[in-house]
């Protein structure tokens, strides 16, 4: 294959230099004429000097549920700034702990970053537990690593709850009428 490049007879590569260094003076001829408009000196400072009320809308406060407001754990409530109470059903080891709250629901506690050792030192199995946290997601297999990690076993769901158990004998009386 070739290829060749050739220009043709009326190419304007100078014209159009031009008129792009020319723009590109008329901006800066206009910069320093009206001033810059992204100067950083004409906007809010940092702190109190930001003026948050009278010139920008004012912060809006952060609302920390109880964790036992929360229903049912859904893809809506992940981010949600939650305050667990409840009790170490396990110590803690690497910054994680299995907590029971009051209501009997269970949930894996991680402490990122780190705190300082004194304060996870107070926790233990069967001390309370007061933190606020961000709901997370993790996967199935994350999990059972973490209750490893504790040394947690997880109970088993009730026979006839879960896929694939045999159904009770209720069910097998009734569809042995309808199946031949």
């Amino acid at each position: 294959m070739d290829i060749r490049l050739v220009r043709g007879r009326n190419h304007r590569v100078w014209l159009w230099t031009l008129t792009l260094a020319f723009l590109g003076a008329l901006a800066i001829l206009a910069a320093v004429l009206f001033g810059d408009p992204t100067s950083h000196g004409r906007y809010g400072g940092v702190g109190a000097d930001a003026n948050f009320g009278a010139d920008r809308a004012p912060v809006i406060p952060v609302v920390i549920e109880s964790f036992d407001d929360v229903d049912k754990l859904t893809d809506r409530e992940l981010g949600r700034v939650v305050h667990l109470v409840g009790t170490a059903e396990t110590p803690v080891r690497r910054s994680a702990i299995y907590v029971r709250t009051r209501e009997g629901r269970r949930i894996l506690v991680r402490f990122e970053p780190e705190p300082p050792r004194d304060r996870l030192a107070s926790m233990c199995s069967g001390c309370g537990v007061n933190v606020n946290g961000y709901l997370q997601k993790i996967s199935r297999a994350e999990f059972n690593v973490w209750m490893d990690t504790l040394g947690y076993v997880v109970p088993r769901p009730r026979p006839g709850v879960k896929f694939g158990d045999l159904p009770d004998s209720g069910f097998i009386r009734i569809d042995s009428l309808f199946v031949k």
